[in-house]
């Protein structure tokens, strides 16, 4: 092996080491807000999970250095260039040698260093370092918690820590119906910091959870100060006069409290819990009711969906020309098993099931930082559908129109033309979203679930096959044997994708 060899060995050593330490750095630079409060995310889950992630990001990191100075712009020409002429001394040599070959490797090493340690919504990698955090749920689930602890119902606590909390009281400041009342009051805003306080007593006393209490940016110090404070302030405020303006900045503390204590109580409820269902059943205790926003096996409703939509083509079309030769037009008979078939799938794939994928998206991000809980999301359903509208024409104006009509393509022209394509897709987004929050119980009975989903194809089917006789109006006498296909076709697959639409949630409320 060469000198030359050896150093540029070392020198790309070297470099990779450091953009190991600096993605490791940056790692734990990330503050997730919640409330008004930054929170390091090394406190949004276990220790284990934690530092997996920080090993995938600094190995993805350090890879992704190795490749670009090794293969994509190599350091070894300019490494070897200095390295050969300081040895012969030719330092004329070496300064005409330092050309663009030479140089734009080692400037877009450097580069690629700052990036990996530069803190700004518009560095690439950034983008790429918070995705390592939400694919190891590292601060999703501590938001999940902090809001289900923002907006825990009093009412649903024990009534055995309703007790335990007056009992811990250093100035008593609870009556009994302060759990029952509006939220908006001073007594049910102080009744919930209580709460809040006395669960993390239980983990302040646990030594595993000290650098937790530790750590200055949680703020257990100066919480422990407020609270002992507003406990003396909420009592005097109760026998004193109602004052308005007392009333709103006792009510602006308790709201900065609440937030305090909601922040270190959702990292300690995060870290401490050895499964997700722990974290929920103690959130659950605390009066939170979570909404149920994480299905299981999403994938799998993805794959479930786009088979339904090539199910229904291929069996719609068959069924379709069958009876379109048997009682129709048997003198003018269509071919079965075309390859048109595969086409229309294809299709149907792109302006049915891409849609519908995109709900399961926005959904996950929707409600992930939602706090109003509610049964239903009507605004959200909304949302949906017209996203369903706008992504399903698109699909069907591009496709359509680049494939027939290449040479005179105007988007905005194509799109208002294929709108009606789009209305199906719409309500079906609708209806998917919809039945999110409506899921089968476990313990369903099969014979009820086949009956639901038969009455869903039914219906949905029939609503196929109005809409479809709409959007085929235009369609001149000679085209009868396609219109005739095509609502047939959609009558099967739109109502095995109103049958598909059936959904079991990660987590249930029992």
């Amino acid at each position: 092996m060469t000198v030359e060899l050896l150093i540029n060995f070392a020198v790309q050593f070297l470099g990779t080491g450091a953009a190991f330490f600096l993605a490791y750095r940056s790692f734990q630079k990330r503050r997730i807000q919640l409330g008004t409060e930054p929170t390091l995310p090394q406190y949004f889950s276990r220790r284990s999970t934690y530092w997996v992630g920080i090993a995938s990001y600094c190995t993805l990191i350090a890879a992704l250095y190795w490749l670009l100075t090794w293969q994509w712009l190599p350091l070894e020409p300019l490494v070897t260039l200095i390295v050969k002429n300081l040895r012969s001394g030719e330092l004329v040599n070496l300064l005409n040698g330092l050309d663009g070959r030479t140089i734009i490797p080692l400037i877009a090493a450097g580069l690629f260093l700052f990036f990996i340690a530069w803190e700004s919504k518009f560095n690439p990698l950034l983008i790429l370092r918070d995705s390592i955090h939400d694919a190891f749920a590292i601060p999703t689930k501590a938001v999940e918690v902090y809001n289900a602890l923002i907006t825990s119902r009093l009412s649903a606590v024990d009534e055995s820590l309703k007790a335990q909390i007056d009992n811990r009281l250093l100035v008593p400041s609870i009556d009994p119906g302060d759990f029952e009342k509006s939220s908006a009051t001073v007594e049910y805003k102080w009744a919930h910091n209580c709460l809040l306080f006395d669960r993390i007593q239980n983990y302040a006393n646990q030594q595993s959870y000290r650098r937790f209490f530790n750590e200055p940016s949680l703020k257990w110090g100066e919480i422990c100060i407020s609270y002992n404070a507003m406990s003396e302030k909420v009592a005097v405020w109760k026998e004193a006069e109602p004052h308005y303006t007392k009333t709103v900045k006792l009510l602006k503390e308790l709201d900065q409290l609440t937030g305090l204590l909601c922040r270190l109580l959702a990292s300690l409820v995060v870290f401490g819990s050895a499964s997700e269902d722990e974290i929920w059943t103690t959130v659950k205790q605390l009066g939170g009711n979570v909404h149920e926003a994480r299905l299981k096996h999403t994938y799998k409703y993805i794959l479930l969906f786009t088979a339904a939509t090539a199910i229904g083509i291929m069996l719609g079309r068959e069924i379709s020309v069958s009876l379109h030769n048997a009682f129709l037009f048997p003198d003018k008979p269509l071919a079965h098993f075309e390859y048109t078939t595969l086409r229309w799938v294809a299709y149907a794939i792109l302006i049915y099931v891409l849609p519908i994928a995109l709900v399961f998206i926005s959904r996950t991000f929707a409600f992930r930082y939602h706090r109003e809980q509610s049964d239903r999301y009507y605004g959200f359903y909304m949302a949906v559908m017209i996203l369903g509208f706008i992504v399903s024409t698109t699909a069907s104006a591009l496709i359509l129109e680049l494939t027939y009509y290449k040479d005179h393509f105007k988007f905005l022209e194509s799109f208002i033309q294929h709108m009606r394509w789009g209305i199906l897709p719409a309500l079906m987004c609708g209806f998917v979203a919809y039945r999110m929050d409506t899921p089968v119980s476990e313990s369903e009975a099969l014979g009820k679930l086949i009956m639901a989903a038969v009455l869903r194809f039914i219906g949905w089917g029939l609503v196929a096959v109005i809409i479809m006789l709409y959007a085929t109006g235009d369609m001149s006498i000679q085209e009868t044997n396609l219109r005739f296909t095509l609502v047939g076709t959609a009558f099967f697959m739109v109502g095995l994708l109103g049958a598909s639409a059936s959904f079991k949630t990660a987590r249930t409320d029992d």
